[in-house]
C-alpha cells in the first residue's frame, strides 16, 4: 500500500525493469494524505457469509474466463498472506492440485521507513514446462505494489509464462496496474488508497462508510499500519534478516 522509495534492483534484469516500476508507484505524499482519512472506528471485520459474496464474484468471473477461453491451470500462486483463502478457494473449484505460494511483507522502521521484503519465492522445480499458465491471487489490493512484484518475479522465473490474476478486492484507481498480467479480476473495487470522494464513491457503487477487513483480518493489526508501527509477529527480527530487501520506502 506504500508509496515512494528507493528501489534495490536483485539482478540485472530487475535494474532495466527499475524505471517503468518507479513511474507506477505512488508519492509518499499520497500515502500521508490517505492514512489521514481512516478511522479506527469505521474498521468492520466482515463474517464469512458477508464475504462469502466477495469471493464467489471474483471466481465467477475467473471461472468464466477460463472455460470459454479453454485455459489449463498449471499452478495457483497465492500471495501470502491474505491472497491464501481465496487462492486455495479457487485452485478447489478449478481442479487445481499445484498451490505453489509467494509472499511479500512490509517491514516498519521507526515509523520513517518501511522495507518491503521477499520471504518467499516460487519453488521452479514444482513446475516442468517452460510456458506456464499462472493464476496469481492476492486478498487485499490496494496500490498493487506485492502484486507487481510477484508477477514481474514470476516472469523473471519462467519468461514465457501466462499470468491470469485475481484479488479478492482492489482500488478502483491502482486496478490496472499489474502489467505482467494478461488480464486482472476482481471480486469487489474499494477506495482503499482514499483517493476518492464520498460522492464519487456513492456513484461508483464503492462503500465509503465503512473499512471492510477480511473475516480472519484483526483490527489492532491493521490499525497498526495505519499508525506506521511493526506488528510484534513471531521471529519476526529473524524473519526481516534472512529474507530479500526488495524495496525501501521513505515515510518520514
Amino acid at each position: 500500500m506504500f508509496g515512494h522509495f528507493q528501489y534495490v534492483p536483485t539482478s540485472p534484469i530487475h535494474s532495466l525493469t527499475y524505471l517503468k516500476y518507479n513511474k507506477t508507484m505512488q508519492d509518499k505524499n499520497l500515502l500521508k494524505e490517505a492514512l489521514k482519512k481512516y478511522n479506527k472506528a469505521s474498521y468492520y471485520v466482515q463474517s464469512w457469509k458477508e464475504y462469502q459474496i466477495e469471493l464467489n464474484t471474483l471466481t465467477k468471473k475467473i471461472v468464466e474466463y477460463i472455460n470459454e477461453n479453454k485455459i489449463v491451470i498449471d499452478a495457483v500462486v497465492p500471495i501470502l498472506r491474505g491472497g491464501n483463502i481465496p487462492a486455495t478457494y479457487l485452485a478447489y473449484t478449478l481442479g487445481v492440485l499445484n498451490i505453489l505460494p509467494v509472499q511479500y511483507k512490509y517491514f516498519f522502521i521507526d515509523g520513517k521507513r518501511c522495507e518491503l521484503r521477499r520471504l518467499c519465492t516460487i519453488n521452479k522445480e514444482a513446475i516442468h514446462k517452460e510456458n506456464p499458465t499462472f493464476l496469481l491471487v492476492e486478498g487485499n489490493h490496494c496500490y498493487g505494489n506485492q502484486a507487481r512484484y510477484a508477477a514481474r518475479d514470476l516472469k523473471e522465473a519462467f519468461p514465457k509464462c501466462k499470468i491470469i490474476y485475481g484479488a479478492s478486492n482492489m482500488d478502483y484507481n491502482y486496478k490496472d496496474v499489474v502489467k505482467d498480467a494478461e488480464i486482472s479480476f476482481y471480486g469487489r473495487l474499494t477506495n482503499d488508497c482514499k483517493e476518492l470522494s464520498n460522492e464519487e464513491c456513492q456513484r461508483l457503487g464503492l462503500e465509503y462508510k465503512r473499512d471492510l477487513l477480511f473475516p480472519w483480518e484483526k483490527v489492532d493489526e491493521e490499525w497498526e499500519i495505519v499508525e506506521l508501527k511493526q506488528h510484534k509477529y513471531n521471529n519476526l527480527k529473524e524473519i526481516q534478516k534472512n529474507s530479500q530487501l526488495v524495496a525501501e520506502y521513505d515515510l518520514s
